[in-house]
């Protein structure tokens, strides 16, 4: 009778746990999206460093180094980190976190200095917000409008001497290196190849949309 109550009580215990992996793992409700991302944020105002301020100079030394990369694979994949410079300066940190289900469902959060960009994937479809407002949604490696559904941006398929070139509009505005994110990497590749002398700010927000994206999702698989 005792080993049976025992068995009884660990099978709970189990199907308790299942639960709550499942249920920490799923995809938040519409409702609840919000609270997800406050706490996101709160927990990288605990260790992201303060990020130094992005400008033309900065995109050109804009590295594939991270600091403090952290990333936990399991029933859902979770990753966070700092990407610097070649001078190991912090210009943009990032936290991710991918849920269960048969098609992508994901969250990516990343800053700089004056910007917050958030990326939710549902069903493999991703729409992205800048600064609290809807810009649009991305599929495969183009940027579409909110309201126009029109090209925006987009990361271009095919490579060019391994990089990968990046356009707002029909102008070419960076050229994104197609090699692997590292962490201890002594040469601090730069990410870019080249970046406009006359970048505007609409330019570089939607540059780095599409170019912090493609890194991060180097780094989750």
């Amino acid at each position: 009778m005792i080993p049976l109550l025992i068995l009884s009580i660990l099978l709970i215990v189990a199907l308790v746990y299942m639960y709550s992996q499942w249920s920490n793992n799923r995809m938040p409700s519409k409702k609840r999206r919000a609270q997800v991302l406050r706490d996101m944020k709160e927990d990288m105002d605990g260790w992201s460093a303060d990020l130094v301020k992005m400008n033309k100079e900065e995109l050109d030394l804009f590295s594939l180094t991270q600091d403090k990369q952290v990333l936990k694979t399991g029933t859902g994949t979770t990753a966070k980190g700092t990407f610097t410079t070649i001078f190991h300066e912090p210009v943009v940190s990032y936290s991710y976190r991918r849920y269960l289900g048969k098609q992508v469902n994901e969250l990516l959060y990343a800053r700089t200095a004056d910007h917050d960009y958030v990326y939710w994937t549902e069903k493999g479809k991703t729409s992205l917000e800048i600064d609290n407002q809807p810009v649009g949604t991305i599929q495969g490696q183009v940027l579409l409008g909110e309201r126009t559904g029109k090209e925006l941006a987009r990361i271009a398929a095919n490579s060019t001497d391994n990089y990968l070139p990046v356009s707002v509009g029909d102008r070419e505005v960076g050229a994104l290196t197609k090699a692997t994110v590292k962490t201890d990497d002594p040469l601090s590749q730069r990410a870019f190849e080249f970046i406009p002398d006359d970048l505007n700010e609409k330019e570089e927000q939607l540059l780095m949309s599409l170019a912090v994206r493609e890194l991060v999702g180097r780094v989750t698989g």
